[in-house]
């Protein structure tokens, strides 16, 4: 049993989490689209798992802000917030991990967590963005969803990512699961007395 747990914990990457396909636009975009619509029984399972997901991911880039702020000034949020004001959810994980690197640095100590937490603060919002910006509306019935539209060598593509209510409810266990992180990363800070 801690094996499968251990096993399903790991798998945490987008490669791993969902799958992906891409389809050549050829005269018209909208004809590699499901014009019908998404499929209403698809929607009635996916779309509660959609908003746990942007739920519990505005929690933890709360969870991500507060760190930042105290990081920066332990006595009040106001120069925190000043320096995070208007950056986006990456560059908000790139500076903590920059203010992390140093605080190591300084005390010529290690976080355990760091590289798991900067890690999966990364993946959580690459898939959120996969998940909040795909088309819906072009959800075919084996649930492959049109995300995002690529211009390569290969010419103009769309595309097409396959959600199930698995993949959605793996997305929502990594972002939970890295919003639990921030507690052992909170005790190891206070340990180091930072």
């Amino acid at each position: 049993m801690a094996t499968a747990k251990r096993s399903r914990d790991k798998c945490h990457t987008v490669k791993d989490i969902l799958n992906k396909k891409d389809i050549q636009i050829e005269q018209y975009a909208f004809e590699t689209k499901n014009l019908d619509g998404a499929n209403e029984k698809f929607l009635e399972k996916t779309a509660p798992l959609i908003g746990y997901i942007v739920h519990s991911f505005n929690t933890l880039e709360e969870l991500l802000n507060s760190a930042i702020c105290e990081i920066l000034f332990d006595d009040s949020d106001y120069m925190g917030l000043q320096v995070i004001y208007r950056r986006s959810y990456m560059d908000k994980v790139l500076l903590f991990e920059r203010l992390l690197i140093g605080w190591q640095s300084a005390v010529d100590d290690e976080i355990p967590i760091f590289q798991d937490i900067i890690s999966n603060l990364k993946e959580a919002g690459n898939l959120r963005n996969i998940v909040v910006h795909a088309d819906w509306e072009s959800a075919h019935a084996d649930g492959y969803t049109q995300c995002k539209l690529k211009i390569n060598a290969k010419g103009i593509q769309h595309e097409y990512v396959q959600f199930t209510p698995k993949s959605l409810r793996d997305i929502l266990r990594l972002i939970n699961k890295t919003t639990k992180m921030f507690d052992r990363y909170e005790e190891k800070r206070e340990a180091l007395g930072l």
